[in-house]
């Protein structure tokens, strides 16, 4: 299969689905980086959330809170 090929497969999957396919091929070729992958398919489908929306929610998910001043 060609990358031009399995780039038109990829365009005929509905985009609700096409996340959860791009994430369990990347998940089963590179199994060690499961969260990473989660991660990037989670931006990708988000795109209007800014970066450091993003930053915030994964320093949370990784458990590295910042103590705000009241």
């Amino acid at each position: 299969m060609t990358a031009t090929t399995l780039e038109n497969e990829l365009r005929a999957v509905p985009d609700p689905v096409r996340g959860e396919v791009m994430g369990a091929a990347l998940r089963a070729i590179y199994p060690e980086s499961g969260k990473s992958i989660e991660r990037l398919i989670r931006r990708m489908e988000n795109p209007d959330i800014p970066e450091d929306v993003w930053r915030g929610v994964e320093d949370a998910e990784d458990g590295r809170l910042v103590d705000m001043p009241s």
